[in-house]
């Protein structure tokens, strides 16, 4: 699962009433393990983005692969044991008036956590960006969100087998197949194009490659908000049907289909996060987060207005709270973009690279042991046809690996070698 908690139980008033939620002893662990989870959840994302980073540092022939990187698999793991612990406790024992602020808040500690992390800078317009997307997402989370009550299993078949579903998900599936094949197609693109040296086919039709790369994660962040929507459907039917299983007489897991919805589960759990790292690899966490964020959300509400038959208790009101608070979460990320398109590549590989134990730690992440890091400082000439972009992330920083039984450094004629 993301780090998105929705919820479709249906409430109880005492509970989810703003004017009557309980402040119990409950109520405040419930708040509690929330905001830690929560604040585990964006430090572990940004340490993942950080870790993808100090990766690509390294010649493409030594890069590793994301679990063989300590940082990044200690990272990935916390963000899963987080998110499944505030998840428990979320749904446990807060009522559902509580998790949009939670949802809001957890976008402000991403960009606090790009902030330490990633020294993403946090400027007026950062600032601004950030209280936009979290108003945005305080709005899509308060009003996207409609009760629903527990289902058996013939309940579900019925509900799968409605012609509306059928073809609102086969739309649905088509979509988010084309966006797949688009991406994954791009992202091959870009990959073939970065081996070639010629600086001239750094771009694409004339748009730049990194660009374009940032663009690619962000569609990747969308996929996983989308997949796991999904995730969350199935979930919530094959939860349902267990609980109706431990609390009556009717065994739902002797029927194939209720196995069928707990694999589909699993599976596409597992591609939402394969998704999120993808994005993280090639998107700054300020942008992807809140991007994936309103995906999910958008589209755990149509999911269930069609499957579960909601249109009759979804006022038009809320459907424009909505809407707004999408519009409103986009403008703040728009406003995030802006300012990462005035950081160079070289201004983020310098940041990267301006403490010591930083670089070191770049070898360390990929189990380079008995190995030192060379850094090449390559000077160009400014030439109109040079592809800047290029130069500022290929040639201005040329990170190189050698052996500690070397004794003699080479010089390049290009250049001067720092150890």
């Amino acid at each position: 699962m993301a780090n998105y908690t929705y919820i479709e139980e249906s409430p109880t008033p005492d509970n989810n009433d703003p004017e009557n939620i309980g402040y119990t002893k409950s109520f405040w662990i419930g708040l509690g393990v929330s905001v830690i989870t929560n604040l585990v959840q964006a430090f572990a994302l940004s340490f993942q983005r950080k870790s993808h980073l100090l990766n690509d540092l390294l010649p493409r022939e030594l890069r590793r692969s994301a679990y063989k990187r300590p940082m990044w698999l200690f990272a990935f793991l916390s963000f899963i044991l987080a998110n499944t612990v505030g998840s428990i406790f979320s749904i446990g024992y807060l009522p559902i008036v509580i998790l949009a602020p939670i949802g809001a808040m957890n976008l402000v500690f991403n960009a606090f956590a790009a902030n330490i992390v990633l020294a993403d800078p946090l400027s007026k317009q950062s600032i601004l960006g950030t209280a936009f997307i979290a108003l945005g997402a305080l709005l899509v989370g308060f009003y996207g969100v409609i009760p629903e009550p527990n289902h058996s299993l013939s309940d579900l078949m019925q509900l799968y087998k409605k012609s509306g579903f059928i073809i609102y998900f086969t739309i649905l599936e088509t979509v988010i197949a084309a966006l797949m094949l688009a991406t994954h197609y791009l992202e091959y693109r870009c990959m073939q194009i970065e081996l070639k040296e010629e600086m001239e086919h750094k771009k694409i039709h004339g748009y730049p490659l990194t660009d374009l790369k940032r663009w690619i994660g962000i569609s990747y962040g969308i996929l996983s908000g989308n997949v796991s929507s999904q995730s969350m459907l199935f979930a919530k039917s094959s939860i349902e049907l267990i609980i109706i299983s431990i609390g009556s007489q009717e065994n739902q897991l002797q029927y194939p289909l209720t196995w069928f919805l707990l694999v589909m589960m699993i599976l596409t759990g597992g591609l939402q996060l394969f998704y999120l790292n993808k994005g993280l690899r090639l998107c700054d966490t300020m942008i992807l987060i809140p991007l994936s964020f309103c995906a999910f959300n958008v589209s755990c509400l149509f999911n269930g207005l069609v499957y579960y038959n909601q249109w009759h208790r979804f006022e038009v009101w809320q459907l424009v709270n909505v809407v707004f608070g999408v519009i409103v979460t986009i403008f703040g990320v728009l406003l995030l973009s802006w300012q990462q398109e005035h950081k160079s590549g070289a201004d983020e590989i310098g940041t990267l690279l301006s403490e010591t134990d930083r670089l070191v730690a770049a070898v360390d992440e990929d189990g380079f042991d008995g190995e030192q890091i060379v850094y090449a400082e390559e000077d160009y000439d400014d030439d109109e046809d040079t592809d800047q972009d290029y130069a500022l992330n290929n040639s201005q920083v040329n990170l190189l690996v050698k052996k500690k039984k070397s004794k003699h450094l080479i010089n390049n004629a290009n250049g001067s070698i720092h150890l």
